[in-house]
């Protein structure tokens, strides 16, 4: 009997576009957000999945954007076309 193992979709654990332009303020800029989104994975992981989020209000917050008071989109919306 013969058998066989496909590995499909593998990928670098690190993938980085790699630019001429990159300078040490971009890297210092990567670096400092790994270690934010690690922190934010390790509170989720101790406080509960999905507890911390990255300004994103939640869905029955009572003070959610209204727009009652903007101006008609007269150009950006066809169904507010007068």
């Amino acid at each position: 009997m013969k058998g066989s193992v496909m590995l499909l979709d593998l990928v670098d654990a690190n993938p980085e576009q790699l630019s001429l332009l990159d300078t040490p303020e971009r890297k210092a800029q990567r670096e400092r957000d790994h270690k934010l989104m690690a922190a934010l994975d390790a509170l989720n992981g101790q406080v509960g999945k999905s507890t911390v989020h990255l300004g994103v209000p939640s869905q029955n917050a009572t003070w959610h954007l209204r727009c009652a008071h903007r101006t008609p989109r007269l150009t950006t919306q066809w169904r507010e076309i007068p």
